[in-house]
């Protein structure tokens, strides 16, 4: 690599090289201004003609010097095949910029046989030429949900062709996919997904927003995303983040955007359009972005466009002063130094692997368990100097706090809290006043719209809670684990407010465990010593109290509060809502997926990491080839994953159950993904246990869930024999394989008997010995 490029690739880690407007070294150029698309999110194809820039004005606004620096351009529309002189445009670009480098085409590809034959004309101008040929085929979700959000019936299939003829044309170097997400396709992003995985084509996913060019800057509608619709777009940019996406600057784009969506956060992607970009409509006119920008000349032909564009700049800084932090369009380009650097370190992390290196430097663990101490103990001092707020809840009410590790919530989370929300309204009705402590409070947000027990409930932030724990009459750790992680310390400081209070503290229904390194294990031993009332789901975690030192010989060992919900909702409605639904679908018999990618960092600590590593692996090649025999025995069975977690924070199961199945030989009407879309709410998840024949449990909660509603299951222990799962399955009788004895020769049989017959299980037994909302009605009449 050359010197000046070496330089020019590091200046930005510590110039802003952004705030000084600069020849544009990048233009967009819709050529036309018509389409045969009829899409929802654009207006162009309500244009009858376009009154188009022709060959000779484009070669002559191009001799101007303001495109001197041009290194890269991208032909769009409308609909740029349209134009029966493509070739010609694109040619004279070629021609007339310099140092152009790589030249782009966005097509819908309706008119494929014109696509295609356009396409072929431009690969004659590139060939044998130094130019990167790049070309986006706009595919907005799979087969009729594209072709809905096009309004053209049959626009899938014809991109199919299009996109058929790309992989085998050498001069092409880049086939890719961008999909447009608006109200339509919201719901529908992950199936197109998996298209493009299993045809090894690069997808890229951007909002859509109204757009200047596209004359939609007044349409609202199809931009228009309710609550529900951002909560699953954000969702899904997070596994593109975590599980797809290679190119970090994407992912620094798809986190501005997540940051945008859901916290009205300004934007931190870096947009070449603020300083270094140029726009050139059909028309002719000079524009900087086609978002925001007016027309800096109605035709680059037609005087001097460089002064039209440095002469301008009092309009290029009110854009960026007024609309470039509420921008979502995915335009891109360098972000701030600081941002930057991040991205520049993450890459040379990624190539060179420098962090796994200096893991194994000598004595590096010592002094990175030193560094996490001392991070720690500033994050618990942080938390405690948040100042405490008085006389701010209303005192004729019982205030209550619940916390834990809501904000992350799964499925079993969902329930435990909804079960502890009736223990409460069950002793005070509405007299409480139940305050929610959610770490990412729009995670919550969406569950209190599922969930009609949270209504009267207030979501607040985890600080929020701090403030006002010592107001609250009773401060609750919610039930799930007391676990070794950094998020235990604002728990470990609302309990410490609390008893400074006057507040009742009660562990409620709460597992022990994992527990880790010595502060974590402190700070949960803190929060029990604070407690003043203690409920466990089992014994092993009243066992690990006692460990940790906690005087825990008369604390109250029930079961997880999730029963006490599950008690509430399986009633004669929903079994008799749901005999409906089976006797309509046929009786094909079905097997219920609970599973979860396996987390060994904090479930396998005593392994090494090969050998954790290599547990993941045989688990998931053995549940999928135990599968693949399950359906070869008996074709009709259908096997259906049921996504627990649908949330990053908690590992999305949507992501893990597409990935073990996408090379398995299951046929499609074997495999029933109709769960793995949209998040259903609770109850609708509940039907599905219902209906099922059998369940291949592994997420403790689906375990749960299974055995509460009646289903036979199995469950895969990923705790290694040493936790939740196995307490739950010698509790109730049930069969629990450990993932380090799992082979097919284990499993097979187990499912073959599972499904054998839909017995009688024991889950009215279950049910009908529930302790605790009992013991939590027992606490809360005492005080009352």
């Amino acid at each position: 690599m050359k010197l000046t490029n070496i330089i020019q690739r590091l200046k930005p880690l510590f110039i802003d090289e952004t705030k000084a407007l600069s020849k544009p070294i990048v233009i967009q150029f819709p050529v036309i201004d018509i389409c045969n698309s009829k899409c929802q999110m654009c207006r162009i194809w309500e244009n009858k003609k376009s009154n188009d820039i022709t060959v000779e004005q484009l070669r002559k606004g191009l001799q101007n010097s303001l495109f001197s620096d041009v290194e890269s351009i991208g032909f769009n529309g409308g609909e740029p095949t349209l134009r029966e002189d493509l070739k010609e445009i694109v040619g004279t670009c070629i021609a007339m910029l310099p140092k152009l480098k790589q030249i782009s085409l966005i097509t819908n590809a309706y008119k494929y046989k014109q696509v295609i034959e356009q396409i072929d004309n431009i690969g004659e101008l590139v060939s044998g030429k130094d130019i990167f040929f790049d070309v986006m085929v706009s595919l907005d979700g799979y087969g009729k949900v594209h072709d809905a959000v096009r309004g053209r019936s049959g626009n899938f299939a014809n991109a199919q062709h299009v996109i058929s003829h790309l992989k085998t044309c050498s001069f092409v170097n880049n086939i890719r996919i961008g999909c447009t997400v608006i109200k339509e396709n919201a719901y529908h992003l992950h199936d197109l997904l998996e298209f493009c995985i299993k045809n090894d084509i690069y997808i890229k996913y951007r909002q859509g927003v109204p757009h200047k060019r596209l004359y939609t800057e007044n349409l609202i509608e199809p931009y228009a995303l309710t609550f529900e619709e951002k909560y699953e777009f954000v969702e899904f940019l997070e596994g593109l983040i975590e599980h797809y996406e290679p190119s970090l600057l994407q992912k620094h784009f798809y986190r501005s955007l997540i940051g945008q969506i859901i916290h009205d956060a300004p934007r931190t992607a870096g947009c070449d359009w603020k300083h270094r970009g140029a726009t050139i409509t059909a028309r002719g006119e000079l524009a900087y972005c086609a978002v925001e920008s007016k027309a800096l000349m109605s035709n680059i032909s037609e005087g001097d466009a460089e002064t039209a564009f440095f002469g301008n700049e009092d309009h290029l800084a009110e854009i960026v002063k007024n609309k470039c932090d509420s921008c979502h369009h995915d335009y891109v380009g360098l972000p701030t130094p600081q941002q930057y650097r991040k991205i520049f370190l993450n890459n040379i992390n990624e190539r060179f692997h420098i962090k796994e290196k200096i893991k194994k430097v000598p004595f590096f663990s010592y002094a990175n368990k030193a560094r996490n101490i001392s991070i720690y103990n500033k994050s618990l001092m942080g938390y405690r100097n948040i100042a405490i707020e008085s006389n701010s809840v209303n005192l004729d009410k019982v205030n209550i706090l619940i916390c834990g590790w809501y904000g992350t919530e799964t499925l079993g989370d969902k329930a435990i809290i909804a079960g502890i929300i009736l223990s409460i309204r069950k002793v005070f009705g509405d007299n409480a006043v139940i305050h929610i402590a959610s770490l990412y409070p729009y995670i919550t947000e969406m569950t209190s719209r599922q969930m009609p027990e949270f209504k009267n409930c207030r979501v607040i932030t985890i600080e929020k809670a701090i403030q006002l724990s010592g107001q609250m009459t009773y401060v609750m750790f919610g039930g799930g684990p007391l676990m070794a992680i950094d998020s235990i310390a604002p728990m470990q400081v609302i309990f410490e407010n609390a008893k400074q209070g006057q507040a009742t503290t009660i562990v409620a229904g709460c597992g022990i465990g994992p527990l880790g390194d010595e502060r974590f294990n402190d700070s949960i031993k803190n929060i029990l010593s604070l407690s003043d009332k203690r409920i466990y789901r089992d014994q092993k975690s009243k066992e690990n109290a006692i460990y940790l030192g906690v005087d825990a010989s008369n604390d109250i060992v029930a079961e997880d509060p999730a029963f006490t919900w599950l008690k509430a909702i399986n009633n004669d409605f929903i079994k008799n809502q749901v005999e409906i639904e089976i006797t309509e679908a046929g009786r094909a018999k079905t097997l219920l997926l609970g599973l979860r990618d396996f987390p060994w960092k904090e479930y396998a600590k005593h392994l090494s990491e090969e050998q954790a590593v290599s547990v993941k692996n045989n688990y998931e090649k053995t549940v999928v080839e135990a599968l693949e025999a399950l359906v070869l025995q008996d074709d009709s069975i259908i096997i259906k994953p049921l996504p627990m977690c649908t949330n990053h924070f908690g590992s999305d199961d949507r992501w893990f159950y597409r990935k073990l199945f996408r090379d398995s030989s299951i046929q499609e009407n074997n495999l029933d993904f109709s769960l793995c879309g949209r998040e259903l709410e609770p109850v609708e998840y509940c039907k599905e246990f219902i209906k099922a024949d059998g369940l291949l449990a592994m997420r403790f909660h689906s375990f749960v869930f299974g055995l509460a509603l009646g289903l036979p299951s199995i469950a895969l222990d990923y705790t290694l024999g040493r936790g939740k799962v196995k307490s739950l399955a010698e509790k109730y009788n049930s069969t629990a394989i450990s993932l380090t004895d799992i082979t097919v020769d284990i499993l097979l049989p187990e499912l073959t008997n599972l499904l054998s017959e839909k017995n009688g299980s024991p889950h009215n037994d279950i049910l009908a010995n529930l302790k605790f909302s009992n013991e939590m009605e027992s606490i809360l009449n005492h005080k009352s």
